[in-house]
């Protein structure tokens, strides 16, 4: 017996060649990861789910600028810990985060040139995630990443949910497909920009594995690294990490010690499960600011619509080198920011966006490019933006600012200082800053110098939260990086767009009804968006060279339910204050609530419909918002989680009698009723309908 068993103990260790572990489970030991080398010293991954392959067998490393990292590794020895820990969140839609994991490091080393690079993994119960560390060691000090060789190989052509990638725009449509034809331009003739880059799509990635099992590929604490895309390898349901670039080819620039970002594959046994999961967030590092007491959410409105509908422009008196029609005036004025700033004063709205109020807009070209054209500081001649911050503040309002940088990194950049404190000393609390058109622009050689999604506007992008944290600003971000999970470290970046939002339906083909249903289950996955809902007036006006139809393709009542669907913990009222006068569903505008101590998915199906109940924080009350596809339908809802010892009111805004997003969109149906947590209700949803409830704890 005894030599049996020291035959059995050397057979483990032969096999594992130093008798590392090579693998980590999450503690509720469904989710598991499992590292493995072959004979060339090649390094692989493979992920399974309650015994289910998920990810199939995957190669790692990189190609560096001197140096190839895919082979000739050697398990120096692995380390495994437990972690355990619970932390609060300033904002979002849980009050506190369960942060437990076990974790596997791998320490390596490749024989021919010596380098140490290790490999840290960790096992959630809710996904798996890993990253690449360049330890501090002789002989490795500045290096160049050419390629990472990451992949994600899967175990069969499973359903996906994806957009077109490119190296500077997050705003696409969303299509599904086998994981074999993302990026097909041949199957998808939608495709709007032939010159798109071919077989590669964003992340996050949602893929629908089988009836009870849904993934989501991303990454978390993306930090001086470049924006990962997903190349489709065309061998099979392969898919490659696809770094954006420097203008020169280089990906990454590093200097040891150095981290990657965590690759991450969030996991559930449906798509709620995704849309309650908090992955990416534990995955970053904790809040830096000792008080956040000067973080805030709230709704806001702005002279912001009436710009994208034609009824005003951003402009002052020309744009785009032609002079203003007497048809569509400047909208900055200082009248018009002050029938805005009352309108927000009588319904406690608390801050006020306002666009085109700065220098620059007479002098920006047709391709929305310019350089050293904006002032970000000078008010045009019809606007004085210290008579609109006073006057704001005496309505007990303020002006929420608005940058656009056009892109132009070497001007805003080195006055983000200055014009940080010029906000906070005008009472502003929040920025919007966009960065529409090409990165630096070389007008000499009629190209642009970098790409939003590259590792030089990452470090543009956290430079920009950490500023405005030092004047205690809050930051909105147009044409962003993607979000990954930061708003954890830095609670003052409060939403980014980085998603063809409300404002296409404004002078595009739109977005369809089945857009609303994507969204929570693939991009709202990385972080809050600014959706901009809230749309009452659903029929625009038409404009000479459009050959379409310009419209909101939703039933007013879906706008209200997105309140509740398109996460955000600040969010605008969009449409016009007329349009809102006399309307008495906007009383739940006026009321919704923007932050949240708990959320919880009631149905959903990805591209059909999807219900979720959110608490609001510091109160008993709950909120529902439920919407459809371009089908009508009805689901039914348990109310098991209200408070089982409390009885509520439910207000109910639903889709009105005969109600049709296409030809009866504006019918809304507001009802009250009491009840209790055992109670259920039948929700009925018109075609791209909604339905917002509101359940007050009495």
């Amino acid at each position: 017996m005894k030599s049996e068993l020291l035959l059995l103990l050397s057979l483990v260790f032969f096999s594992c060649g130093k008798n590392e572990i090579l693998d980590v489970s999450s503690p509720d030991a469904k989710n598991k990861i499992h590292f493995s080398i072959n004979e060339k010293g090649s390094v692989f991954y493979e992920i399974q789910s309650v015994g289910r392959p998920v990810l199939s067998k995957s190669a790692l490393g990189f190609t560096l600028k001197k140096t190839d990292l895919s082979e000739g590794f050697e398990v120096l020895s692995s380390t495994t810990t437990t972690h355990s820990s619970v932390w609060e969140t300033v904002w979002g839609q849980h009050q506190t985060i369960a942060n437990h994991y076990n974790e596997l490091t791998l320490h390596l080393k490749q024989k021919q040139s010596g380098i140490l690079l290790d490999l840290i993994a960790r096992a959630y119960d809710d996904g798996i995630a890993f990253r690449y560390v360049f330890p501090e060691q002789e002989g490795m000090k500045e290096f160049i990443i050419m390629d990472e060789k990451t992949e994600f190989n899967f175990a069969g052509d499973y359903k996906a949910w994806w957009n077109f990638a490119d190296y500077d725009n997050y705003e696409k449509e969303y299509y599904n497909s086998p994981i074999t034809s993302i990026g097909d331009t041949v199957n998808f003739a939608r495709r709007p920009d032939k010159e798109e880059r071919a077989n590669m799509c964003n992340t996050p990635l949602t893929i629908e594995v089988s009836d009870d099992l849904v993934i989501s590929i991303h990454e978390a604490d993306l930090t001086d690294y470049a924006g990962m895309n997903l190349l489709n390898q065309k061998n099979g349901p392969n898919l490659k990490a696809h770094l954006t670039p420097w203008m020169n080819g280089d990906l990454v620039r590093a200097k040891a010690p150095f981290q990657s970002p965590w690759r991450t594959v969030q996991i559930g046994e449906n798509a709620g499960d995704l849309v309650e999961s908090n992955l990416i967030m534990n995955l970053n590092p904790p809040n830096i600011y000792k008080n956040t007491d000067w973080i805030e959410t709230y709704t806001y409105i702005g002279i912001w619509w009436e710009l994208h509908i034609g009824k005003t422009s951003w402009a002052e008196k020309t744009q785009f080198g032609k002079p203003l029609p007497k048809t569509r005036p400047h909208g900055a004025t200082t009248e018009n920011a002050k029938y805005h700033i009352d309108f927000a004063s009588e319904h406690g709205i608390k801050d006020v966006l306002i666009e085109g109020w700065d220098k620059g807009w007479d002098d920006m070209t047709g391709s929305w490019t310019g350089y050293g054209i904006f002032d970000w500081s000078t008010s045009t001649s019809d606007f004085d933006i210290h008579e609109v911050c006073d006057y704001a503040k005496k309505k007990g309002v303020r002006m929420m600012m608005y940058h656009e940088t056009i892109s132009d990194i070497d001007h805003y950049e080195p006055r983000m200082d200055t014009l940080f404190k010029m906000c906070h000393d005008l009472g502003i609390k929040t920025v919007k800053v966009g960065y529409t058109g090409d990165v630096n622009y070389d007008y000499e050689k009629n190209t642009y110098r970098q790409h939003h999604h590259g590792q030089y506007m990452v470090r543009h992008y956290k430079k920009m939260i950490q500023t405005a944290g030092k004047h205690e600003l809050l930051i909105v971000n147009h044409e962003p990086i993607k979000f990954t999970g930061e708003q954890r470290t830095y609670p003052n970046i409060m939403a980014r767009e980085g998603v063809r939002g409300q404002e296409y339906n404004a002078w595009s083909k739109g977005n369809s009804p089945e857009h609303g249903v994507v969204l929570p289950f693939t991009r709202i996955l990385g972080g809050p968006i600014d959706f901009t809902p809230g749309i009452f007036e659903v029929m625009l006006p038409q404009r000479k060279w459009a050959k379409f139809e310009i419209r909101v393709r939703t039933t007013v009542a879906k706008q209200l339910a997105y309140y509740l669907t398109m996460f955000s913990p600040i969010q605008m009222l969009a449409d016009l204050p007329e349009n809102y006068k006399g309307k008495p569903a906007f009383e739940f505008l006026k009321n919704v609530p923007t932050n949240w101590s708990e959320t919880k998915v009631l149905n959903a199906k990805i591209g059909d419909y999807y219900t979720v109940a959110r608490k609001e924080r510091g109160t008993d009350n709950w909120y529902l918002g439920s919407i459809t596809d371009e089908n009508a339908r009805q689901l039914t809802v348990k109310l098991d989680f209200l408070d089982p010892d409390k009885t509520y009111e439910a207000t109910i805004y639903a889709d009105g009698k005969d109600a049709d997003w296409v030809t009866n969109p504006y019918p809304v149906e507001i009802t009250k009723k009491k009840v209790t947590s055992k109670d259920q209700l039948d929700i009925n949803l018109a075609t791209s309908g909604g339905q917002a409830i509101a359940f007050i704890a009495q």
